[in-house]
């Protein structure tokens, strides 16, 4: 079972849209297995630690600092004394506790936002730099990784006698997903023993009859796997073999079927070979959206392309970015007008400045925007960013 929790966007929006006069960002690796749940509480008490080390400096109300001290380790769980006492109420009690099951189940990071007024925690599918982060807004540039960097793919294994609908994840285990009205084969669809079966004559069907039952049994595979896949954006990579990939290709409806595809009979392929299958393609898919990002703005640049961090944080706030790579890694301390966007850097990055390159992203995705994030030697010049304008602006 997986353990993620990724912001759609219209929570990321809700959540860069929070301006308050103190905002706690958390991000801590995790080991999605329960024994290291321990392990984990102890990486987030630590950054807490911090974050309220951060709020005294900056002369935060004592008051304030006591109130996000006591939510912060109560969803650590460290305001528990586990006696042997509590250990026998906890065995009597039939409902298993909420925090404990919290922390059973993990994903590979964990990030946590804190206001006065609120506190979410996700679990993310990836590893993020341990970091705690306090400024008048969140730090949000770990949730825009793990909402557009590549992190899972959709697979269909499609053969006459065997159909699944798997999720491959990067760094997480697959998943069968269950598909309701999916045909679980050819004969099923058709209603038939066998597809190719002989008539009352005892001749075989002629191959324009078992092409036309194949037509379809690929289009109620097409219904059902659109019906799961309606609203989401993650791609599908086809696993099936001639004749019936290409039938499926000419009746499908889903748009992000891609070219690329697993070749072979799927039947004799586990889920998990499957997933392992698929998820080079993923890596394939990505580069070739960068390299075509990075082409464009070889050929827009300098008029609508930029890699200047200021400019950049100019057009974010004027709704001019159209497409933002960005160096995920990349802190840069400073400010951002909120009027116009110019930017004000500071030598160190404290509980008064925020990160950059963070908030030119928060505005970006706001705005319409589509961010992919990057290692910095991929982007030119190993740029902390690349933005691509809708005009030319300035």
């Amino acid at each position: 079972m997986l353990h993620i929790d990724i912001p759609t966007l219209a929570e990321f929006k809700a959540l860069a849209a929070i301006k308050d006069d103190i905002c706690v960002s958390l991000y801590a690796p995790t080991v999605p297995v329960a024994e290291r749940a321990r392990e984990n509480r102890i990486a987030l008490e630590d950054l807490t630690a911090q974050a309220l080390s951060q709020l005294k400096e900056g002369g935060a109300d004592k008051a304030a600092i006591a109130s996000f001290k006591e939510r912060l380790r109560h969803l650590i769980g460290a305001d528990k004394n586990d006696t042997d006492d509590t250990k026998i109420r906890k065995l009597q009690n039939k409902k298993p506790d909420p925090i404990d099951e919290f922390w059973k189940f993990q994903g590979h990071g964990l990030a946590v936002l804190a206001s006065p007024q609120m506190l979410r925690a996700f679990r993310l599918p990836y590893g993020p730099k341990p970091l705690a982060e306090v400024a008048d807004r969140f730090h949000l540039t770990p949730l825009v990784r793990a909402m557009t960097s590549p992190r899972d793919i959709f697979v269909l294994a499609l053969a006459e006698k065997d159909v699944r609908l798997v999720r491959a994840f990067v760094n997480l285990p697959p998943e069968r997903i269950h598909v309701p009205g999916l045909p679980k084969s050819g004969e099923e669809a058709a209603h038939r023993a066998s597809i190719r079966e002989r008539n009352q004559k005892g001749r075989l069907q002629g191959s324009e009859g078992v092409k036309f039952l194949l037509h379809k049994f690929a289009r109620k595979v097409d219904h059902a796997v659109c019906g799961v896949l309606a609203g989401r954006t993650a791609p599908l990579v086809l696993a099936s073999d001639e004749p019936l990939a290409s039938i499926f290709r000419s009746v499908t409806t889903y748009p992000g079927l891609l070219d690329e595809m697993i070749h072979g009979n799927p039947g004799l392929m586990s889920d998990a070979q499957l997933a392992d299958a698929a998820l080079p393609i993923l890596d394939r898919l990505y580069e070739r959206e960068l390299k075509a990002a990075i082409a464009r703005f070889d050929e827009l640049k300098p008029r609508r392309a930029t890699t200047d961090v200021s400019y950049a944080a100019h057009a974010a706030t004027a709704g001019a970015i159209d497409e933002l790579l960005i160096d995920l890694d990349a802190v840069i301390p400073g400010f951002v007008s909120e009027i116009d966007g110019s930017v004000t850097y500071a030598a160190s990055d404290d509980a008064e400045v925020y990160s950059v390159v963070d908030e030119i992203a928060r505005r970006a995705l706001y705005t319409g925007a589509r961010v992919l994030g990057a290692r910095r030697e991929e982007l030119p010049d190993r740029a902390p960013l690349v933005a691509i304008l809708r005009y030319q602006f300035g």
